[in-house]
This record gives structure tokens, sequence and C-alpha cells, in this order.
């Protein structure tokens, strides 16, 4: 079941981003908006499932002595081998560790939101996890937990009930970096939604006037008060004529006064009325 978190991950990453960027037609627009909502979605997802399984962790989870392999950085501090995307001018003398985990988009983002530095500290462990194999994990940690260790260290390795492929050293908590994935999907998110179009954010209304003249006075009863609907005639922002009533407590309206009528720009038949 290793690949379930990657065909949930996937399926909600097309349809969110879909329904974000999607109007009935392919734009330049709509295709921003799909690639930062896909982002947003993986980010998000990510996080969700890393705070999912760290509950786990913490709830029912078992600690097993370990030994560190290797440890590498981004920087190549201390001598070790680089880790990242690429290789490096130097792949041929230090053989880099290549890898896109620990490394999308998203990943230095969030070390820099934990760790105040966008660098990647990485360690390389064994434990044994039942049935005589060992089982090998990789943990990202802050620099000042990586600086003193070194290979044939001694850690604790931190694994839940459930986990078979995956765990985490006991000092390393993973609850920053699931707040700061979610945290990052949210905003792509969001500002996918601003993108696209289906989300304006601080909308305020606009309202336009136009002249207008009564063109009818109507006494409306309310109970033992009466009330006056005044009708009245304009020209909204595009010359086209329209005609609205508005509902007033004086009846000091005539008709043929002058006016002035109010209206939103999108329904332009559907204004009050102000005195001139």
């Amino acid at each position: 079941m290793a690949w379930f978190p990657s065909i949930v991950r996937l399926v909600a990453m097309v349809v969110v981003a879909y329904q974000l960027s999607s109007r009935g037609r392919i734009t330049v627009r709509g295709i921003v908006a799909f690639v930062i909502a896909a982002g947003g979605v993986m980010a998000f997802l990510d996080g969700f499932m890393l705070g999912v399984t760290e509950d786990s962790r913490t709830r029912n989870g078992r600690v097993l002595p370990g030994v560190v392999v290797e440890k590498f950085s981004s920087s190549s501090m201390q001598g070790t081998r680089r880790i990242g995307r690429r290789g490096g001018r130097d792949q041929w003398r230090t053989r880099p560790i290549v890898t896109a985990n620990g490394f999308a988009f998203y990943d230095p983002l969030a070390r820099l939101i934990v760790t105040g530095s966008a660098e990647a500290w990485v360690v390389d462990y064994r434990f044994p996890c039942g049935g005589g194999r060992m089982c090998s994990g990789r943990d990202f940690v802050r620099e000042e937990q990586w600086l003193p260790l070194h290979t044939g260290s001694t850690v604790n390795v931190r694994q839940a009930d459930s986990e078979t492929t995956t765990s985490r050293l006991d000092g390393n908590p993973q609850w920053a970096t699931a707040y700061a994935d979610v945290g990052i999907g949210s905003f792509l998110l969001i500002v996918a939604g601003v993108v696209s179009g289906r989300l304006v954010p601080f909308r305020r209304r606009r309202w336009l006037t136009a002249p207008a003249v009564v063109t009818a006075v109507e006494p409306v009863p309310y109970g033992d008060e009466t009330r006056w609907r005044i009708r009245f005639a304009y020209f909204d922002r595009h010359g086209q004529a329209q005609e609205s009533a508005d509902q007033v407590a004086q009846g000091s309206w005539k008709t043929g006064d002058s006016c002035v009528a109010v209206y939103p720009p999108d329904q332009p038949d559907l204004a009050t009325l102000q005195s001139a």
C-alpha cells in the first residue's frame, strides 16, 4: 500500500487544480492557476499526511536503537557528499546524492520557515525493524543536530506501529515541517484562486450614479402608516434607458422631480433613489 498516498495526491491535485483553474476554456491565466493549484495540493497533502504519521508516532510509537551510516549536506560541509536535485560541478569527485525526495519546490521553503535556513542537513541510518531485518531511514535535521554526528554514531529511531518502511530520529519531531507544508499549500491554493478569478479578496461594492427623473409616485399602506413607492427613470453608463423604484417615508416627491439614481455596475436596473 506504499503507492496509495501517491495516488491520493495525484487525484486530489488534478481535481482541485482543475476546479480552481478551469472556466470552460483554456487560457494562459487558467494554465498558470492550474500549475499553482497543483503545487498547493502537493504541499498541503504532504504536510497533512506527515502530520497524521507524526501523530501516530507520538501516540503509538516505539523507539529502536540505530546507527548512523552516513551524513550529507546540500553545501558539502565537513567534506560530506552533497545532496540535492543536482550533482554539482564536482560530482565526478564526490559522488553526490541526486534525489527529489526532500527537495520538492516547497521543501527548501519549509526548511527556511522551520530552521531559518534553506540548507539541507541529512542523516542516513539503519535500525532493526523486526524479523531479524535491518531497515534504513533518512532524516532532514537541524544543523545543530547534524554537526556532532558521524558514521557509526548511535541514535534512537522512532517508528509508529503502522510504519514499515518509514521512520524518524527520536529527537527530530516533524510537527513544524508538517505545519509549514500545510501553510505553504494553503497559501498557494489561495493564490491559485485569485489568479483564476474564482477568489476575489477584499472585494468592494462599487456604486455608480446617474441623473434621474421621477415618473410616478404611488402610496403604499403599511398598517396605520403610509409609505410612497417612487418610480424613476435614468440612463446607465452605457446609455441604456433604465427604470427602477424605491420606497420612501416622506410624501414630498412629485412626478417630474429631479433625483439621482445610485446603482451597481453589474445591475444597472436595480437602483436606489437619492435627492438631487
